[in-house]
């Protein structure tokens, strides 16, 4: 799955905006940038497998912890004007004219943090590429806090560039490289051990001798990489547009996650092993199914030439038994369970006692009926039971009653 990365400049859009950007192949096994700079009408177009990701620059974001009131997870119409509520003291604007968005587990966590960054900024921003034909699928922040150590990113030139420093409990927050005189001004006697560092190739040098701490060298706007392995989403509340195609390239994503990403290979080994078990033991059972069947039915083939000599092919040995045996007993002058005599015998036993027995029937092989019968629920219960146990089954149909053999029914 391919994502466009396309970062939103610090200004209003114009006409003449340029916008930096860079087109991934996040489930290759070493996804890198290929970092192009370009106005809105050349920017790239996105087909159905390339999910858009609009990244909030560092500096147009603030970030602040709230402690949400107890229930307001039910409340979803409220979540906004509560933030806004929470946050009127700690922002710098009216909060009305700002918008915030909450990290992806705040129903989960107990002082969750929230981004905020200017309303109309990010609406025209966003317009401007809704208007070139760019949708945008998702909206991430460029730093977030997470990680539980601190972690120190150097972008830009020495003279111009910034330090930005994130971490889960501390949020994220940046420093001009200009006023970084000291390991001091940057890290505490707690951060030393602990802190991360990485830097762009301007500024290798210049942080780790600041610093004192060795800073491997990444490519221009690598960071960006991080950026979309994160959760955050800030397509929230108004911004929720496109919500159907966000979850969908969601779902992309995730796919290509799971079917790409070596951190899963063992779960994908182990899910082809587990198919390749099922549908061999599917096709060992099949086959063991059909010998099973197969061995029945010569068996029975076996026993129908041994019982019956003349018989010269075999299609159905049990039904051709059963003719063969009828066959003979009617040759013999001996009764079957679908002759009258032998209805009218086991009718006679089950018959409820107290009950007037019927003047009227009607016959045919194997199918007693009596019309304009009248009889109880529970007499007719008494009668089906007794006439199974005979061999028999019995049914109503309408007024009348159904006797029968349980190869005649219906």
């Amino acid at each position: 799955m391919r994502t466009l990365i396309i970062q939103l400049p610090l200004g209003m859009p114009g006409t003449t905006t340029v916008y930096a950007h860079a087109l991934v192949q996040t489930d290759a096994p070493a996804a890198s940038l290929n970092l192009q700079w370009a106005q809105t009408a050349l920017l790239p177009r996105a087909d159905r497998q390339t999910e858009v990701v609009a990244l909030v620059p560092a500096g147009a974001l603030s970030w602040h912890r709230v402690s949400l009131p107890a229930g307001l997870h039910k409340q979803a119409s409220r979540l906004q004007a509560a933030l806004q509520g929470l946050l009127e003291d700690a922002l710098l604007d009216d909060p009305a004219q700002m918008h915030l968005a909450l990290q992806a587990q705040w129903k989960t966590t107990e002082q969750p943090w929230v981004a905020a960054c200017d309303r109309a900024w990010l609406s025209a921003q966003l317009q401007a590429l809704e208007s070139a034909g760019i949708t945008v699928h998702r909206i991430v922040p460029e730093f977030a806090p997470v990680g539980a150590a601190l972690h120190i990113t150097a972008v830009g030139p020495a003279d111009e560039g910034w330090l930005w420093l994130q971490q889960a409990d501390r949020g994220v927050w940046g420093l001009p490289m200009a006023s970084v005189l000291t390991a001091q001004d940057v890290l505490s006697d707690e951060d030393r051990g602990s802190a991360s560092l990485s830097a762009e190739p301007s500024v290798v040098s210049w942080v780790s001798e600041r610093l004192g701490l060795k800073a491997p060298m990444v490519a221009p706007k690598q960071h960006w990489l991080q950026a979309l392995g994160t959760d955050w989403d800030l397509a929230q509340f108004e911004f929720q547009a496109n919500a159907r195609a966000r979850r969908l390239k969601n779902w992309q994503r995730s796919a290509s996650h799971l079917w790409h990403s070596r951190d899963w290979r063992p779960a994908r080994w182990g899910l082809g092993v587990l198919l390749a078990s099922q549908l061999l033991g599917l096709n060992v059972w099949a086959y063991k199914t059909r010998a099973d069947w197969q061995a029945q039915q010569s068996s029975w083939a076996h026993m129908l030439r041994e019982t019956f000599p003349k018989t010269q092919v075999v299609v159905d040995a049990p039904l051709q038994m059963t003719r063969e045996v009828a066959r003979l007993r009617q040759g013999s002058g001996q009764l079957s369970a679908p002759d009258l005599e032998t209805m009218l015998g086991a009718l006679g036993q089950s018959w409820p006692a107290g009950t007037a027995a019927p003047t009227q029937f009607q016959f045919e092989p194997g199918q007693l009926r009596l019309p304009e019968l009248s009889l109880s629920a529970s007499a007719q219960q008494a009668l089906e039971k007794s006439l199974s146990a005979q061999g028999y089954a019995w049914r109503t149909d309408g007024t009348a009653g159904v006797m029968s053999t349980k190869e005649a029914q219906p």
